[in-house]
Order: structure tokens, then sequence, then C-alpha cells
């Protein structure tokens, strides 16, 4: 079985549950690579997820780098 990571956001928000789990559509074939786009795009990626949430976001918690079903069960974990 073929593991790809996504750049994932924990935010925080005006909705309900709060706090979850938002991930990027664009795939990573190893954790490193992920890591890297993080480390170099840092200032990008949390102004597009501004944009993005607009008014419902209260803050970016973190961010990873996870899988779909890591995702998944990490939103579950928190109501969602």
């Amino acid at each position: 079985m073929i593991k790809v990571f996504f750049i994932t956001a924990l935010i925080h928000t005006t909705m309900t549950p709060d706090t979850g789990w938002m991930q990027w559509t664009q795939s990573y074939s190893t954790k490193e690579a992920c890591h890297k786009v993080i480390w170099e795009d840092f200032d990008q990626i949390h102004a597009a997820i501004k944009i993005h949430m607009g008014k419902k976001i209260v803050g970016i918690l973190e961010l990873r780098c996870m899988s779909y079903s890591e995702a998944v069960k990490r939103n579950s974990d928190l109501g969602h």
C-alpha cells in the first residue's frame, strides 16, 4: 500500500466543534518532502488558510504532515 502525506493544519474556529484538522489537497510521497514545504512556505500556508477560512478562523494551532487516515482519526477524536 502506498502511503502519502498532506500538509495538515490544526485550526481553531468559531464553528462547532471548534477545533479540527484541515488538509491540503497536494500530496507528498514522504514526510520529509512534506516537512520541507512547510519549512519553506510557512507564511504562505498560514495566509492561505486564513483566506480560505475567512471570519470563521480564530487561529492556527499547529502544522503537521500526516496521512488522510490519520487526519480522519484525529478529527473523529475531536467530535467530527
